[in-house]
């Protein structure tokens, strides 16, 4: 066989190997779409997420309550505030400091 005839038959071979493949893949896009297979590769992925959080949970019980426990302290900041200053008793007015009223008296009769 010449060097024609042989470099001939490897690309008829190459082509039948080919079109064997572009076959498969026709045939594999024919029972489900690229739509459908990237469905399917998202709720996998979204899945493995989930599980991978929760194993991180399990380990990790104290460091997730005190988390949730700092995020309710934190929504709920001002009434427990209020709370505390009740059982404090209160805090006492603020008493006006002197220089600041004779700010505010040099300042009214500028204005007027």
């Amino acid at each position: 066989m010449s060097g024609f005839e042989t470099d001939q038959a490897n690309r008829k071979a190459a082509r039948a190997l080919f079109e064997g493949r572009l076959g498969q893949v026709k045939a594999d896009l024919s029972a489900r779409s690229v739509k459908g297979r990237m469905i399917d590769k998202a709720k996998g992925d979204a899945l493995a997420i989930a599980d991978e959080a929760v194993a991180v949970a399990k380990d990790n019980k104290g460091l997730i309550a005190a988390t949730l426990a700092a995020l309710v302290a934190w929504a709920f900041r001002a009434p427990l505030l209020e709370l505390i200053a009740a059982k404090r008793g209160g805090q006492a007015p603020v008493q006006p400091e002197p220089a600041n009223d004779d700010f505010a008296e040099t300042t009214e009769e500028q204005a007027q």
